[in-house]
């Protein structure tokens, strides 16, 4: 039943291996059964001989048990199987030739009597020397694995472990100091305990099922390297990954310091005075890009015995993070560029394009700024040029368009930026004065006008002159609403258009149109 089970899991490591070992028990087991069962001067003879092919192939089977329950990712090679199977083949061959020349059972005792190490012949020794080593090698490899396990499949381990020993233990005594029942082996019965503990191994502790992965072959397929090291630095272990780290010219980097065995590192991870626990990044030569952790290694004191190196591969990480990285200041400077255009767009559609000059919209919208301030002090001047009209029929629109620029030109020297400068439409500019009272402002007005009146104009070879008339408004006289300060303004400019042109008019307090007998701007 257990052999059965074991073979409906024959994929599994181990499983295969216990699958030989219990058919190869029960054949000796059975045959041994027909020797004591049979009569007669032949068969006891075949059956006996036939259950000593058990016994020669037993202990193989044990330690290729051992060996795939142990070590399942090793495969086994060429010159372990002929070291197991040599003595097996050659002692079965002996059997099959009734061993001639009595080197298995002696030239006198027979197989009957080669029962002990010192009855049967020199061959028959070695058969025993062989088979008690291979079952030998088995226990102290499943010792170790048991000391490695953990939990249920250390459990699984021991009772492996006792299943081996106990029929092996039995059948050692027997041949080294004879047999406890003259003329019987009770080896074979003894595998009746085997199957027993097997069978609960398999269905109570799910050997098979169950399958441990052993912690070395964890540490040793890891993608990333791992490296131990002393006190001093110097290399204890390392897993597969780590070896192909290792300088070209290191043989076995086994107790070399480490900063010798990977000479091509950055020396910031082992010229560190205090080598305790970290996490760094390091740029090895060619491009490549390690993640390293430095774990200290402390005993049940908490003393540092060494440290654990441990390293991931992030360079395409880092090639993905340094295309992330110039993705985003790309798009910084996309955006940058695009705030810089929104900026340009919004100040283009607040200048005038002619003059350079804030146009109309922008005068509006500090006018409504102004409006929300209480107590705001300011002041509107307006003025235009005169007979602009006569200067674009005489010199053409090239030459009004060039005195419109002289004018925006002196106004930017002389102003610049200090105060709203506006071109309000046509050749009429608007200029909003902020905190100077109303005999300063007329006075500003006054130097503006003059020094239009003293522009020297170039167009075309030809000397071109104009002059202004200017109208002057205060928040404090025609306020608070500035729509109405811009309004006494522009009726101020009227009325220095009406009184001769290039002056300057303030607009007087109070109802002073009805006074001065001017009509209002349509």
């Amino acid at each position: 039943m257990t052999a059965a089970v074991a073979w409906r899991r024959r994929e599994v490591p181990g499983a295969l291996g216990l699958f030989a070992y219990l058919m190869m028990v029960a054949f000796w087991t059975l045959t041994y059964a027909a020797h004591w069962g049979s009569s007669g001067p032949l068969w006891p003879q075949v059956w006996l001989l036939a259950s000593f092919v058990g016994a020669v192939s037993s202990p193989v089977c044990v330690w290729l048990l051992t060996r795939l329950l142990t070590a399942p990712s090793r495969k086994v090679r060429w010159p372990e199987w002929t070291a197991v199977l040599a003595v097996s083949v050659v002692t079965v061959a002996l059997i099959v030739t009734n061993d001639p020349l009595g080197l298995l059972f002696g030239p006198v005792a027979g197989l009957g009597k080669a029962h002990t190490l010192l009855n049967g012949g020199p061959w028959f020794t070695v058969v025993l020397v062989h088979g008690y080593l291979l079952i030998l090698l088995s226990v102290v490899r499943l010792i170790r694995a048991r000391r490695e396990a953990v939990g249920l499949y250390r459990q699984q381990v021991s009772w492996v472990l006792l299943g081996l020993t106990v029929p092996w233990a039995g059948s050692f005594v027997g041949v080294t100091w004879g047999p406890v029942f003259p003329q019987l082996d009770i080896t074979p019965m003894s595998f009746l305990v085997t199957g027993a503990v097997f069978l609960y191994a398999v269905l109570g502790l799910r050997l098979f099922d169950l399958v441990p992965v052993a912690r070395h072959l964890l540490i040793e397929q890891l993608p990333d390297g791992v490296v131990v090291l002393d006190r001093r630095r110097r290399v204890l272990d390392l897993n597969q990954a780590a070896r192909r780290m290792v300088a070209e010219k290191i043989g076995s980097p086994l107790g070399l310091p480490a900063a010798e065995v990977f000479a091509h590192w950055s020396a910031a991870l082992y010229d560190l005075r205090d080598l305790g626990d970290q996490q760094l990044r390091l740029a090895l030569p060619g491009g490549r890009h390690l993640e390293v952790r430095v774990s200290s290694l402390r005993d049940d004191q908490q003393v540092v015995q060494g440290h654990m190196v441990v390293w991931r591969d992030v360079t395409e990480q880092q090639r993905a993070e340094t295309r992330i990285q110039a993705a985003h200041e790309e798009l910084q400077q996309r955006f940058l560029e695009i705030q810089r255009l929104q900026v340009q767009l919004r100040e283009q559609s607040l200048r005038d394009p002619l003059t350079g000059l804030h146009n109309r919209r922008y005068l509006q919208k500090q006018l409504a700024l102004l409006e929300t301030e209480t107590g705001a002090v300011y002041s509107v001047l307006i003025f235009d040029i005169d007979h602009f009209k006569v200067t674009n029929d005489t010199y053409g629109h090239g030459g009004g368009d060039r005195a419109l620029q002289e004018v925006a030109a002196l106004l930017q020297r002389r102003f610049q930026d200090q105060h709203t400068l506006c071109r309000y439409g046509g050749e009429e500019f608007v200029m909003v004065l902020t905190g100077p009272p109303a005999a300063q402002v007329q006075s500003v007005a006054e130097t503006i006008r003059r020094d239009i009146e003293g522009l020297d104009i170039d167009h075309d070879g030809q000397r071109l002159r104009i002059t202004a008339s200017f109208g002057v408004a205060t928040a404090a006289e025609h306020g608070p609403a500035p729509e109405q300060v811009l309004l006494a303004a522009d009726r101020a400019l009227y009325l220095a258009k009406n009184q001769g042109r290039n002056r300057v008019c303030m607009s007087p307090p109070g109802p002073w149109l009805t006074q001065m007998g001017v009509a209002a701007p349509d």
